[in-house]
């Protein structure tokens, strides 16, 4: 049975990953029980309003729209809305335009979502540190009582030169160029690391799909080798971002039927690790 006044939910919560991806584990939150004050409202049927902030995943609408008609299909009470700048760095969101945009909105829960951007600079995990602390305080002094979910990036690929160097064009139009190979961006892991740790710290709760989807070793190749990242080796697809979206609801929605508490009607589950499924042709020349 469903909880009181919840429609039931038909979906397994068990999108598969393609089956080329290697060592992925389950799809889950870590620290759920961060999110119960958001569990209890819903299954009280009051309006819940969730949003999303981020970079170029979340500007370009799939990922959060996919986040979106997820969880709506199973919390019809779930207001969503989402904020995303191409190239932004979290802590562009603790400058105070950015404050007033998500305070507008009176979250209950804000999911907050950088960490690729991050990985491509002069990464400092104490200065990452404190941009978190002062992005969530910032929002919260604005939204009291509002809770945080942290998200992991997938991971990247960074160019770096193999030594040849060549011209191209004429005249004034000649160009030096160099030739380059892509290969795993490392900074990534130690993002990923320093935000689980500080939801772990700070108790938030974290959806680490850096870890989910292969890890260290095998992401974002995995990604890459399914023919879901852009041959840019930073960007996805639009199945990429559809895939990442529904993931993510769905370990949201996962927690709630976890966290729910005992003598409720709602139905526990335990998740299975994600299936297998055909991949998507691998990009030419990547």
């Amino acid at each position: 049975m469903c909880a009181v006044g919840i429609p039931c939910f038909s979906q397994s919560l068990s999108t598969p990953f393609p089956f080329s991806f290697k060592n992925t584990r389950t799809n889950e939150l870590q620290n759920p029980a961060a999110l119960h004050s958001v569990f209890q409202r819903i299954r009280e049927g009051k309006p819940v309003k969730v949003m999303l902030i981020g970079d170029s995943h979340t500007r370009g609408n799939i990922y959060p729209r996919s986040v979106e008609a997820t969880l709506k299909a199973r919390f019809p009470n779930v207001e969503f809305a989402y904020y995303g700048i191409n190239g932004a760095w979290a802590r562009r969101f603790y400058e105070q335009d950015m404050i007033q945009r998500v305070s507008a909105e009176r979250p209950q829960l804000v999911i907050i979502s950088f960490g690729t951007n991050e990985a491509h600079g002069d990464f400092l995990e104490s200065a990452h540190t404190s941009t978190l602390d002062l992005l969530t305080q910032r929002i919260s002094d604005r939204c009291p009582g509002v809770l945080f979910l942290l998200t992991t990036p997938p991971g990247s690929y960074i160019s770096v030169r193999t030594g040849g160097r060549y011209t191209t064009g004429r005249g004034r139009r000649r160009r030096t160029r160099y030739a380059t190979t892509k290969v795993r961006n490392e900074r990534t892991e130690r993002v990923a690391r320093n935000i689980v740790n500080y939801g772990n710290a700070h108790h938030i709760a974290v959806w680490d799909l850096f870890s989910i989807a292969g890890g260290p070793t095998y992401s974002p190749s995995n990604w890459r080798d399914a023919g879901l990242m852009q041959a840019d080796g930073v960007h996805y697809l639009a199945q990429g971002y559809q895939l990442q979206g529904t993931l993510l609801a769905e370990a949201i929605i996962r927690a709630y039927e976890t966290v729910a508490p005992k003598g409720s009607q709602t139905r526990m589950m335990q998740p299975p690790t994600p299936q297998e499924q055909r991949p998507n042709a691998s990009l030419q020349g990547f």
